[in-house]
């Protein structure tokens, strides 16, 4: 009997029905599609608009498109990218500025440099790299902000790191990136999840402006590198195992400057000094931070309060919520940010971009773009905005993996993916033809073992019965010779 039910139990537990999954796509752990994450930095919602996007288009016809996505305040490069690694607002996780800073020392630290200091990134939010890794997947990043960073001792074990002064507007170094995340890092090393970053069209925006030709022919190119992307996993012939989501950390926007607007500069403004100021962080695009000497918070904050038409002060405590840029202890006591157009002076004017970002994250020119395609992700379907904390635990549920805490939500783009029924049609030649191999298996097994123990009991029964019968023969002839001797009597 025992046997018997370790043959039903084998039965129900070989069954394909046993362990069911969500009604939206992903497969089972063994036939989860990879998944490849692309940033474009800079890249506006509406960028494609003025310029011929022939790859852009026709991803767009063959997956997801977003009107736009809205990204985080600060909206600038590391905390945004940070965000879609962690899907956790900025004053979550920690990485509140491209510029890492020590207020005791007065130390700064430049965007590049501040990629090697681990501290800063590692402050509690784990990147989806290795989210994955400890959940047995193999993660490699290109150039991705956050990349040279190590985690609760642990580093996305295929990376590699951006170099310094780095020309990021190389097209043929762009192509043999690509090269190596899909040709080796994909194909030949079977990784799961990839990062891929692209410093552009973030310089030619800042540089020229965001309405410049120069800006109009990067994005061609960015259009052309699409092409070669989509190409490049053809030839591998990935396309059918391969999810690829495209999108940005912020937009960009035209600088005002000239005799026509009144530029921020705060060593202007009446009543305001920076012999009061312990620290600060301004001259760095739209938004600053500033650590008054003790006792001067008030005096400082009510100079600058109303100091200029176009310059918005804040205590941090009284931050609009919406922002979520208030509630981290990095964060310096009095916050700037300027209206879109301008940027915020010191001492004197020393920023000279004819594009900027980092302005709040509800101006519409701040919003990235977002495009998504492979076998996972609906055709030819345009969406509504929605947050890019939300790309984080969209990423998760592709890749098959439990997401860390983090703000945003799969319902919010579960509406992108094939439902269930769909994705199993797709695949239903296949999974038919296992689910019959692995039934018959089953039924096979079951028939042999009940064979097993219905011929085990059998033959376990014979030497009873014989030995039965042999008894009642021994007690009949005893019988026998009773009544004899009784008839001898």
């Amino acid at each position: 009997m025992l046997l018997l039910c370790l043959a039903v139990f084998y039965l129900i537990s070989s069954s394909p029905c046993a362990s069911a999954p969500s009604w939206y796509s992903t497969g089972s752990r063994s036939a989860r599609n990879k998944l490849l994450l692309i940033s474009f930095d800079g890249f506006r919602w509406d960028y494609d608009r003025d310029v011929d996007t022939p790859n852009l288009d026709k991803m767009a016809q063959d997956g997801v498109k977003a009107i736009y996505v809205t990204p985080p305040f600060l909206t600038i490069t590391s905390p945004a990218h940070f965000t879609l690694l962690t899907g956790r607002y900025i004053e979550n996780h920690g990485v509140i500025h491209n510029m890492w800073f020590n207020t005791t020392t007065q130390e700064k630290k430049q965007y590049y440099m501040t990629q090697f200091v681990d501290s800063y990134w590692d402050n509690g939010s784990l990147p989806i790299w290795i989210t994955a890794q400890r959940q047995g997947l193999k993660a490699g990043s290109l150039h991705f902000p956050g990349t040279a960073a190590t985690y609760k001792g642990e580093t996305v074990r295929v990376r590699k790191v951006e170099p310094r002064f780095y020309d990021h507007s190389n097209e043929t170094d762009w192509r043999l990136n690509i090269n190596k995340v899909i040709g080796e890092w994909f194909h030949q090393q079977d990784l799961d999840f990839v990062s891929l970053y692209f410093g552009e069209p973030d310089s030619a925006g800042h540089k020229y402006g965001p309405d410049s030709p120069e800006r109009r022919k990067m994005v061609q190119q960015v259009d052309r590198t699409v092409g070669y992307i989509r190409d490049t996993i053809q030839d591998h012939g990935l396309t059918d195992q391969l999810n690829i989501i495209i999108t940005a950390d912020h937009g960009m926007t035209t600088v005002l400057r000239g005799g026509l607007v009144k530029e921020i500069m705060l060593s202007k403004i009446p009543g305001f000094s920076f012999k009061d100021i312990k620290f600060h962080l301004v001259d760095y695009g739209p938004a600053g931070m500033l650590l008054p000497k003790e006792g001067m918070l008030e005096k400082v904050y009510q100079a600058l309060k109303g100091g200029h038409p176009h310059l918005h002060v804040y205590k941090k405590e009284e931050m609009p919520a919406r922002l979520h840029y208030s509630n981290h202890p990095r964060l310096l006591p009095i916050i700037l940010f300027a209206d879109p157009g301008y940027v915020i002076n010191g001492f004197l004017p020393v920023q000279f971009h004819k594009g900027e970002h980092g302005f709040d994250n509800q101006v519409t020119d701040m919003k990235p773009f977002f495009r998504a395609v492979g076998p996972d992700f609906q055709k030819n379907q345009v969406v509504g905005p929605f947050e890019t904390v939300n790309v984080y635990p969209l990423m998760c549920h592709l890749l098959g993996i439990n997401p860390e805490i983090n703000d945003g939500h799969i319902d919010n783009t579960k509406h992108m993916l094939v439902p269930k029924k769909k994705a199993e049609g797709n695949n239903n030649k296949m999974s038919t033809r296992l689910q019959v191999v692995v039934g018959l298996s089953a039924v096979t097994g079951f028939l042999v073992l009940v064979f097993i123990v219905t011929t085990s009991y059998a033959l376990c029964k014979r030497p009873k019965i014989r030995e039965e019968n042999s008894c009642k023969l021994k007690h009949a002839a005893s019988e026998e010779n009773t009544d004899m001797e009784q008839t001898i009597f």
